[in-house]
């Protein structure tokens, strides 16, 4: 039976959900899709600079493992196209966008995708809207793993 990464992405969206809404927030993770299995990376950091070498950590424990993909699961703010102009970290937040929860899959051999649900913080709690998929993203935080960028060796 093969595989069904799009199946992964849909159980880790669904337990972000959960622990959002029971929580508050949710701890990033990432997990390493091996030949012979899924691996979870823990992605710890405090600031900018932390956060950028956990994921060249992850990028690294990718390569050492010889990952197919690489799933990404965060919350974040959230930016319909045309309103990521100018980025900077803390930009969106600063404009006061809507966050959500982003599941990124990336790999050295395909273009990569994410699936967004965005959320809205309630007084009754967290209100999920419809998960949005869409294929024409850049994976800023794993530099060179992601489809155009240096393959592993």
């Amino acid at each position: 039976m093969a595989f069904d990464i799009r199946q992964l992405v849909s159980q880790l969206l669904e337990i972000g959900k959960e622990n959002l809404a029971r929580d508050g927030y949710l701890t990033p993770v990432a997990f390493l899709v091996t030949p012979q299995d899924v691996l979870l990376v823990e992605v710890r950091f405090k600031g900018q600079e932390e956060k950028q070498a956990a994921y060249q950590a992850v990028v690294a424990a990718a390569r050492q493992h010889n990952a197919l993909a690489v799933v990404t699961l965060n919350d974040a703010y959230y930016a319909r196209r045309g309103q990521s102009e100018d980025y900077y970290p803390g930009k969106l937040a600063a404009e006061g966008a809507s966050e959500c929860i982003c599941a990124v899959v990336s790999g050295p051999d395909f273009t990569p995708w994410s699936v967004s649900v965005p959320y809205q913080r309630t007084k009754e709690g967290i209100r999920f809207s419809k998960e949005e998929e869409s294929s024409d993203i850049q994976v800023g935080l794993l530099p060179d793993w992601a489809a155009g960028s240096t393959k592993p060796s």
